[in-house]
């Protein structure tokens, strides 16, 4: 470097810095070097790469909203097993409660089938089927079995369309701790919506045990096997009646637990 050079480098040093129109009475600011990098420390004025990672438990809309990480199913959703045993539970309810309603006439049906197979012990033989076949062919007794097959299937249209509606859950999924919410906000249901899940749920039984033709009976017991096993393979673990109407199942201590992070915010 010549010394022409380092005498102009040496008074641009002296000279005195600009005033600066932010400070009070145009103070300057002094003229600032950036420190020596230290080792093992980013230099100034080079921020370190941002390293994007899960904030401490999660933001919300992952707990609460979208699956889990690598396909992993979100933990607030209500497990297959959970859904069987409530099902099984409510339609346990729904059975003895068209029972009752029909107490009369199954139990003189009833009586009918005890009666043959208290005369006709091997019930394979041809006497006893002729029997059977007797009964089933009686206009009283046919009507008998229609009325409890449109009776349980109407108690069960309303007992699935008004809990889900008023309280989200049944007493089986109340007794297992699950509740059926809206699949976008995870909010209520509206009285639609439950009505529109509840039909979608009984189709496949109602069709698979009607008195139809066996055609129809087995596609109606494929579309419930369908609707019931897509919950195993659906992230969301929704069965096409869930699809259809829009909703989840959920566990209700994560409900609870959104409930009360939702009011420390």
């Amino acid at each position: 470097m010549t010394q022409q050079d380092e005498t102009g480098q040496g008074a641009a040093m002296q000279q005195p810095a600009a005033p600066s129109p932010y400070l009070y009475g145009g103070e300057s600011v002094q003229q600032a070097y950036p420190a020596p990098p230290q080792p093992g420390k980013p230099s100034y004025g080079t921020p370190p790469a941002h390293r994007a990672g899960p904030l401490q438990g999660g933001s919300r809309q992952q707990r609460y909203g979208q699956p889990g990480r690598q396909g992993r199913r979100d933990p607030a959703l209500a497990a297959p097993w959970e859904r069987l045993i409530a099902s099984a539970l409510d339609w346990l309810i729904i059975f003895v409660v068209s029972v009752l309603a029909l107490w009369s006439p199954l139990t003189r049906v009833l009586r009918e089938f005890q009666a043959i197979t208290t005369s006709h012990p091997d019930a394979n033989s041809p006497a006893a089927q002729a029997a059977l076949d007797s009964i089933f062919r009686d206009p009283s007794n046919q009507h008998t079995l229609l009325y409890w097959f449109l009776a349980t299937f109407s108690i069960a249209l309303v007992y699935y369309w008004v809990q889900h509606a008023a309280w989200g859950a049944t007493i089986g999924k109340r007794v297992l701790g699950v509740q059926v919410v809206q699949a976008g906000d995870r909010s209520s249901l509206g009285v639609w919506q439950a009505g529109l899940r509840a039909v979608a749920f009984l189709a496949g039984p109602a069709v698979f045990l009607s008195p139809l033709a066996s055609l129809i009976e087995i596609a109606g017991g494929l579309l419930w096997v369908a609707d019931a096993g897509l919950s195993l393979l659906d992230p969301q673990a929704q069965c096409l009646h869930d699809k259809l109407a829009g909703t989840i199942v959920i566990r209700q201590r994560w409900l609870a637990r959104q409930a009360r992070e939702d009011r420390s915010w």
